[in-house]
């Protein structure tokens, strides 16, 4: 099949969060079982260019908007992967070169001055674009159109609405990563972004008087998917649809949950030249000590023999940072040590700091966005907390268990489907699960996971079926496949 995959990030170029790490890892285990893939996104000015790429001698000309200067030139940088193209797929990665509305920002979605003004005409750009680049490489047409959150909706509303009747009938498919945004703009937004203002209804893109792509995205494609099965089922309840709980409920019969994966390949300890050690499930516990102390001794904690947690997390109310600041008096009295590393909100920046203060030699803090930090954590820590009030599907607890980190969770979203409740006298299950995200159920979780640190061999045991599990794409590719032919 011919796919088009549009999203704002991608991993190796440009990332805030899972979306890039999804988005990367889905396309590259589509590539693997021979599918032809194209993933469109902007070239940001903080875009690395690898050095194998290819610009297009003819640039794409993009209509946004109705008017006769409301089209724009986006220049084609192309990069091929070839590593993931031996069943015959075919994998690029095509990114949109346009220095007002991309290159010369210094952030993807905002920078130090605060969130660009201009992010609706950017991703519609971005989305529009998207189809002109699939017209070039494929002129007998696309068979799937996957777009992903809100900053790709338009991709899917002008293929149906816009580009006449060959892009009307391509099959879609509308990814929600994170139902928090949705892409909500005034009514102005119609014919700035040349949208057909028939679809401005309650049905489809009109919410309480405003425009909402993400909900036009939804009702205009064929099937919505969420990254987890158990957050497909929580967006249909009230307080958890971010007012839309109704409109997915409308459309249940079109909405399907599959778990993200992550790429075991980047993320294996056997291999992690960024470790103080490498190591494998039988080597776990040598490997990991050293691996701690290299950590404790890098963030001045001063004492390894002790149970290390970590916390590897956008700083955002979602990510319950605050629940966890409120439970780390309790676990620096039971002699643990922790580290938090992160970036995002400016209050939870601070509390972070105090925390660092408040429990110095106990706590370490530091408020940054660093993937080789955020590796040397999971390959140290004896345990990782994500202690989330909601989670679509989150990343960071597969990511330490393929390090032999234990997960310690709330019971929401992807949490739920991806981590196996512990029981240490069966010999079952893979980390701690918090019954709901409050500081006292993470509390009762924070003591399950310190009593198990000190049962040495039943610990090591459960940190081998941690790294044992399956968490790759494979699975979860196999099963967009089938919605795709679906």
């Amino acid at each position: 099949m011919r796919i088009l995959m549009i999203s704002s990030e991608v991993e190796t170029f440009a990332r805030t969060g899972g979306l890039g790490d999804a988005v990367y890892g889905l396309s590259r285990a589509l590539a693997r079982l021979g599918h032809d893939v194209c993933v469109v996104t902007p070239l940001y000015g903080t875009t690395p260019i690898p050095e194998q790429h290819q610009f297009w001698m003819d640039g794409i000309h993009v209509r946004v908007g109705w008017g006769p200067d409301d089209v724009r030139t986006c220049g084609v940088c192309e990069v091929r992967d070839t590593s993931v193209t031996k069943n015959g797929g075919t994998l690029r990665f095509c990114l949109l070169a346009n220095d007002w509305l991309f290159g010369s920002r210094r952030g993807v979605y905002g920078d130090d001055s605060g969130t660009f003004g201009d992010n609706e005409l950017r991703f519609a750009t971005m989305s529009r674009g998207a189809l002109e680049v699939a017209a070039r490489l494929w002129p007998d047409g696309v068979d799937v159109i996957h777009a992903h959150d809100w900053h790709a909706a338009l991709g899917i509303v002008y293929a149906r609405a816009t580009m006449g009747e060959a892009w009307a009938r391509v099959r879609s498919i509308f990814t929600v990563h994170n139902l928090a945004y949705q892409g909500v703009l005034g009514t102005d937004a119609l014919d700035r972004l040349g949208i057909p203002r028939d679809l401005f209804h309650g049905m489809c893109l009109e919410q309480d008087g405003n425009v909402n792509l993400l909900k036009g995205a939804v009702a205009l494609c064929d099937v919505v998917t969420t990254v987890s099965p158990t957050y497909a089922r929580e967006i249909q309840r009230r307080g958890n649809g971010f007012y839309l709980e109704w409109f997915f409920r409308m459309n249940a019969r079109k909405l399907i949950g599959i778990t993200n994966g992550i790429d075991e390949e980047r993320f294996d300890p056997t291999t992690e030249p960024r470790i103080a050690e490498r190591y494998d499930a039988e080597s776990v516990w040598k490997g990991k000590w050293t691996c701690k102390q290299a950590l404790v001794s890098e963030m001045d904690l001063g004492w390894a023999d002790a149970p290390l947690f970590g916390c590897v997390s956008r700083l955002t109310e979602q990510k319950g940072i605050d629940l966890l600041y409120d439970s780390l008096g309790a676990l620096v009295d039971r002699g643990a040590r922790v580290v938090l590393v992160g970036k995002g909100d400016a209050r939870l920046e601070d509390m972070l700091h105090h925390a660092s203060l408040r429990y110095q030699g106990h706590v370490a803090t530091r408020i940054a966005f660093d993937a080789a930090l955020a590796t040397r954590v999971y390959a140290g820590c004896d345990f990782v907390v994500v202690p989330s009030r909601f989670e679509p599907c989150g990343l960071t607890q597969m990511y330490a268990m393929r390090f032999g980190a234990i997960p310690v969770v709330t019971d929401v979203g992807g949490l739920h489907d991806t981590v196996e409740p512990a029981n240490l006298a069966r010999g079952t299950g893979t980390g701690f699960v918090a019954s709901s995200p409050s500081v006292v159920d993470l509390l009762v979780s924070f003591e399950d996971a310190l009593s198990a640190f000190l049962a040495r061999g039943a610990f090591t045991e459960l940190r081998q079926r941690a790294m044992q599990r399956d968490h790759s794409w494979a699975t979860s590719a196999e099963r967009y496949v089938d919605v795709y032919r679906g």
